[in-house]
């Protein structure tokens, strides 16, 4: 799953192994191994971030206070706040290029974006030395 950075809007969609009204996330930083805690409660009238349409969650929220750009997470739903039953587990990457993912669904992450200038030339020159 890919996330964008704390300035984006983020939403996911996920089907759960059991439902419940609210449950309790986890996304640890597999680089740094810090874990934040988030409690979702349903969302009535705008308010809340989790909403059940059918049988999928749509997980809702402005700013996860942990995610970095570049790095990866290991997100996990519990449906108990003592954290025993898990429901659901993913992995999330971090990334800030959310106006090319949005504008083309064949789009690729590029992890050297605007690090250099490509060759763009037809050239099959075979130099020797």
């Amino acid at each position: 799953m890919i996330l964008f950075n704390t300035t984006a809007i983020n939403q996911f969609t996920i089907i759960p192994r059991q439902y419940v009204t609210s449950a309790y996330m986890t996304i640890r930083d597999d680089s740094t191994n810090v874990t934040v805690d988030y409690t979702l409660v349903p969302r009535v009238a705008g308010v809340g971030n989790i909403e059940i349409i059918k049988d999928t969650y749509n997980v809702y929220n402005d700013t996860y206070s942990n995610l970095v750009e570049g790095h990866f997470y290991d997100l996990t739903i519990y449906s108990d706040v003592a954290k025993t039953i898990v429901i659901y587990k993913d992995r999330i990457f971090c990334t800030a290029q959310k106006a090319e993912i949005d504008a083309d669904n064949n789009y690729f992450y590029k992890i050297n974006k605007n690090q250099f200038t490509e060759y763009d030339g037809f050239n099959n020159d075979y130099i020797v030395i």
